[in-house]
């Protein structure tokens, strides 16, 4: 699992991003984006640098988190809010709702944010 600060190290050629993504490739697994880190990533990056998030989507290895929406269902809406009411940025609750329910390690730059949820036991690797 990618959250924003793990997007935009990509972005910026951050190794162990790199080597997630080629991990993934090999072995036959699939890394997580959140959408709204992606919304996050394209808010701070350079409209330059918006090719390589576009390149960073179209890898096989790359599956875009969307929140469930449904009212009268499955809504993760007022579980990212809580979230990301603890950890100060939409985009780590977001990325922590899907690690957890995918059981996935997250990749980020502030892990603290991520911590604030997770707890320091959850497998958050800072890039």
């Amino acid at each position: 699992m990618l959250d924003s600060g793990a997007v935009m190290a990509y972005v910026h050629g951050a190794d162990p991003v790199g080597e997630l993504l080629f991990r993934a490739a090999e072995d036959g697994f699939a890394v997580a984006v959140p959408s709204t880190c992606l919304l996050e990533a394209y808010q701070a990056l350079r409209f330059e640098e918006f090719d390589l998030l576009r390149v960073l989507r179209r890898l096989p290895v790359v599956r875009v988190d969307e929140p469930r929406t449904d009212v009268n269902g499955p809504d993760d809406l007022p579980i990212i809010g809580g979230m990301a009411a603890r950890a100060g940025r939409i985009g780590a609750g977001h990325a922590a709702l899907a690690a957890a329910g995918h059981s996935v390690a997250v990749y980020t730059s502030l892990p603290q944010q991520l911590e604030s949820i997770l707890g320091k036991a959850w497998p958050i690797i800072e890039v």
